[in-house]
């Protein structure tokens, strides 16, 4: 059952889910950054793949959070 929006557990329901979203997006950004480096150490094209790894982990992230904030609590 779900708790009155003025409530103290909705809002830390709330803090939560922001957090996490917060770190899928750094995990995003991150992880396809070192990708692109692996990709960069073996094709020797510094740093190209790694600026297209974090802009790629960038927009998946930024759409992650923003199609997960717009479908509301789930």
């Amino acid at each position: 059952m779900s708790k009155p929006p003025g409530s103290r557990g909705a809002s830390s329901a709330d803090f939560a889910r922001g957090m996490s979203l917060a770190f899928e997006f750094a995990g995003a950004v991150f992880l396809f950054w070192f990708l692109g480096r692996l990709v960069d150490g073996w094709l020797g094209t510094e740093p190209w793949a790694q600026l297209a790894g974090s802009l790629v982990g960038w927009l998946g992230g930024f759409l992650h959070v923003y199609y997960a904030t717009q479908r509301g609590h789930t």
